[in-house]
């Protein structure tokens, strides 16, 4: 151990030696301040800024940092399935019907002893309407993972991109803990999937974003 590039020993001769004189009491005494100093920017920096910044993909648990005082949690639902568009002609106003792609998946992710329950809901199957049911934090529908882009169909064709239409996302849920007790619990998770895209024949629209989670540690 140093204190400002000083052994405690050294210290010890300057400060509290019996041998000291006043020129080198001050000289102990600032650099005991100028290491007390670095200390407390240090340990503001550490509490101020995340230590760690984590995205979650895939798996079914997270272990906090056992040193941990405190997270950030943003869960996003899976985004729609890409919706597919059939048109009776080369004329965009000719269309005559569409099937809708598949809804994206929920992302949950909860542990009893901290009272963290998160739903963050996917998006509806491909029409573009926004999910609602989510629970645990603060709740932003349709600002999750992107839905998939749409496809043609004329008369069989899929050629022709007469209508470039994107699903709905998923819904985002983000919520804070603040707590010593945060260090070393374990959070269970499920990550929403992608809805599928609408398909007809050999083309079919794009599937979803999957959903994701990210956590924050301080």
């Amino acid at each position: 151990m140093t204190i400002n590039n000083k052994t405690l020993a050294t210290l010890q001769g300057l400060v509290s030696s019996t041998a000291t004189n006043e020129g080198n009491f001050r000289t102990g005494m600032n650099d005991v301040l100028a290491q007390v100093n670095a200390n407390q920017e240090g340990l503001a920096s550490s509490v101020n800024n995340p230590q760690v910044i984590t995205v979650l993909t895939s798996g079914t648990t997270y272990a906090v940092p056992a040193d941990a005082v405190a997270i950030y949690i943003r869960a996003s639902g899976g985004g729609g399935g890409g919706v597919r568009f059939y048109f009776a002609s080369a004329d965009p106003s000719d269309i005559y019907g569409q099937t809708g792609g598949g809804a994206g998946g929920d992302t949950t992710i909860s542990n009893a002893a901290l009272s963290l329950s998160i739903t963050a809901k996917g998006a509806t199957n491909g029409g573009g309407f926004l999910a609602t049911g989510d629970s645990g934090g603060f709740i932003q529908r349709g600002r999750g993972a992107g839905g998939g882009m749409s496809s043609n169909t004329i008369g069989g064709n899929s050629a022709y991109p007469l209508i470039n239409k994107r699903s709905g996302s998923g819904n985002l849920v983000s919520t804070y803990i603040n707590s010593t007790g945060v260090g070393g619990k374990s959070l269970s998770y499920s990550i929403g999937a992608g809805g599928a895209g609408s398909s007809f024949g050999s083309s079919s629209g794009e599937t979803g974003q999957p959903g994701y989670i990210e956590i924050w540690v301080w």
